[in-house]
């Protein structure tokens, strides 16, 4: 009898043992789920924000998911508009050594494992790729990898590519909850990649819709004439800015500056082979520098291109404007000729 009790006391003891280890287990999955948690708030806030762009929340997507999961090695691919093949792949981990054997690779093709994840818009946990009936292979110069983790990437039904880590750095393979973290970042990948496109189709359109609206310049002989028009960086400051341009009946050129704060009249006579351009905020405001310095980089900039035909000009300032694009810009040019003309 004294003996069975022993032997109770023993087990009731690895009960205990056993039960504080499922314990910290579950705890350590709790902390890594407040982890992704807060990187995939970051993510959100990061796409919504335009803080960076599309490149670099990927990259991020793929550094998460490696964190999470204690993976090794990681990638991230991104399939073309139609679907057809792998047009960005983001690969993670590589060493130097390993990234320059690679150098002369083609992108995968999206076949083997990653065509498997695209066609099967499912989650992907093998244990050993080189035994599983869709695995083909690995180029020369790849590193070796024996366990492989992925989900496709996929918003409304619509898969635009794979998420993927290999190898954990403890051997193991990888598990339930792990998978669980790798498709949650397969859809935060997905929404990101939906958002840029939709965000970058929208600018498109909002730029065509405002290129039809801009006037035609007219004949303005003797004067010469040309316009630039930039949009935004954002879709939402696209229409604010605008110009035209005409002669009035005494064939002069003249200015019109209506502002709610009273001017005072003035004419400035302008000398034949003169250029006088007009131009919105856009063009030069920059939030980080004050309006002066803008300015004074607007002007150095004009200088440089001064003797450039009037449109190649305007073009120019558009180009290399100061600004920090996100504001429209409208910019209007007119050329005095070197002969004697009309002053305004």
């Amino acid at each position: 009898m004294p003996q069975k009790q022993h032997n109770s006391g023993q087990s009731d003891e690895s009960r205990r043992l056993r039960l504080g280890v499922e314990l910290e287990l579950i705890a350590g999955q709790l902390r890594s789920l407040a982890r992704a948690q807060d990187r995939l708030h970051e993510l959100y806030e990061a796409v919504l924000g335009r803080d960076v762009g599309l490149s670099v929340v990927l990259q991020l997507i793929v550094d998460t998911a490696m964190e999470l999961v204690s993976a090794r090695y990681g990638a991230l691919g991104v399939l073309n508009e139609n679907g057809e093949y792998l047009a960005q792949f983001i690969p993670v981990g590589l060493s130097e050594q390993e990234r320059a054997d690679l150098a002369e690779v083609e992108l995968p093709r999206g076949r083997g494992l990653l065509g498997h994840l695209i066609a099967v818009p499912e989650s992907l946990r093998v244990d050993d790729i080189a035994a599983h009936p869709d695995s083909a292979g690995f180029p020369p110069g790849h590193p070796p990898m024996r366990t492989l983790l992925g989900a496709a990437i996929s918003t409304r039904g619509k898969i635009y590519g794979d998420l993927y880590v290999a190898e954990r750095h403890d051997g193991r393979p990888f598990d339930a909850h792990d998978e669980a973290l790798i498709v949650a970042l397969a859809g935060a990948a997905g929404l990101a990649i939906d958002d840029a496109r939709l965000y970058q189709q929208t600018r498109l359109d909002a730029e065509h819709f405002q290129r039809l609206l801009l006037p035609r310049l007219p004949d303005l002989q003797p004067f010469d004439a040309a316009a630039a028009y930039r949009t935004a960086s954002t879709p939402d400051h696209i229409g604010g800015d605008w110009y035209d341009a005409l002669l009035v009946p005494d064939h002069a050129c003249a200015a019109v500056i209506d502002a709610a704060q009273p001017r005072n009249d003035h004419t400035h006579p302008v000398p034949a082979g003169s250029t006088v351009i007009f131009f919105t905020d856009g063009l030069f405001e920059h939030p980080a520098r004050p309006i002066e310095t803008g300015l004074e980089r607007l002007a150095n900039l004009v200088t440089e291109h001064a003797a450039l035909p009037l449109q190649d000009l305007v073009q120019a300032l558009a180009d290399h404007h100061p600004s920090d694009g996100h504001d429209d810009m409208a910019i209007l040019a007119l050329r005095v000729p070197r002969t004697r003309c009309s002053s305004g």
